[in-house]
């Protein structure tokens, strides 16, 4: 369970069970970066028990290739094309380059994408998770929101995680948004990291972080275990938001070229699985020891 989100779960949760008898939903999850957006997506998936997990995870730098979002996300269930209208596979075929364009528009991909979710759980339920969806490319974003506000009965979740943008309160779909964690909860999570932190460090924290989770786990990279047990003073301010920026920055200068680069394929990965990293770096070339120095200096931490 999630230190703080509860709720945020519970809501999630009957989302699912109501998937499970045949009604769909969609939710936007909002909130500033660090809050734990990504955390609760992989929270509801892990819950998704006995249903098709689509996922997608948008780049900044492919938010102008038209239709590149869309096409992660339905990739498993594209083997159903010929279970749709003849016309809208024909379309939605085109737009993601699995065959010849096709004359169309993108209302006809948006009720493709509908289709072809709908086919997707004609067996078992669907859950299709977008994770930074504020990079989403305008087609694919079109498409999505267009099914999520006209999914009634088949069984599909669609679930969205973004920051604020222009065009969010005109998308016509519930949001949640994430707040920062109380000092309860906070604490929850600062016991989890395994640092000893006494609880006037643990406040001060709290304040200056406003309970953000990511900022909260990175500040505790920034002091040394008596500041944060209390025994030795805190001299400087905590290094949260742009601060904790630059103090990661200084701590990446004395690293190897090779462990930067292997940093870079380790912070591009959405699961974070070691095996799926370690075939990223061997596939630039790096040593399989390239990660040693950034976890030796806490940067990293590895996981079975």
């Amino acid at each position: 369970m999630l230190p703080g989100r509860a709720d945020e779960t519970a809501r999630t949760d009957r989302l699912l069970d109501g998937a499970r008898v045949g009604e769909s939903a969609a939710l936007i999850v909002r909130g500033d970066p660090g809050i734990g957006k990504t955390a609760l997506l992989a929270e509801v998936a892990a819950r998704a028990v006995g249903f098709t997990v689509l996922r997608a995870h948008p780049l900044q730098t492919e938010s102008e290739l038209p239709f590149a979002g869309l096409s992660d996300l339905l990739r498993p269930l594209l083997p159903l094309l010929d279970r749709i209208p003849e016309a809208q596979a024909a379309v939605l075929a085109g737009a993601l380059a699995l065959g010849p364009p096709t004359p169309g528009d993108r209302f006809a991909a948006a009720a493709a994408t509908i289709s072809l979710l709908a086919a997707g759980a004609e067996e078992v339920p669907v859950l299709a998770v977008v994770d930074d969806a504020h990079w989403l490319d305008t087609p694919s974003r079109e498409a999505l929101l267009f099914a999520a506000r006209r999914l009634g009965h088949e069984g599909v979740v669609l679930l969205f995680a973004m920051r604020d943008r222009p065009w969010l309160e005109s998308a016509g779909i519930e949001t949640l948004e994430l707040r920062g964690l109380d000092p309860d909860a906070a604490a929850l999570l600062l016991a989890r990291s395994g640092r000893v932190v006494s609880p006037r460090v643990r406040e001060r924290l709290v304040a200056e972080t406003a309970g953000n989770p990511l900022a909260l786990l990175g500040a505790l990279t920034t002091l040394s275990e008596g500041q944060l047990d209390g025994s030795e003073p805190i001299t400087a301010p905590i290094a949260v938001g742009r601060n904790l920026e630059r103090s990661f920055a200084q701590r990446l200068e004395p690293l190897p070229d090779e462990t930067r680069r292997a940093l870079l394929v380790a912070a591009a990965s959405y699961s974070g699985d070691a095996t799926e990293i370690a075939r990223g770096i061997a596939a630039l070339g790096l040593a399989t020891d390239a990660l040693d120095p950034a976890e030796r200096r806490g940067l990293v931490a590895a996981r079975s």
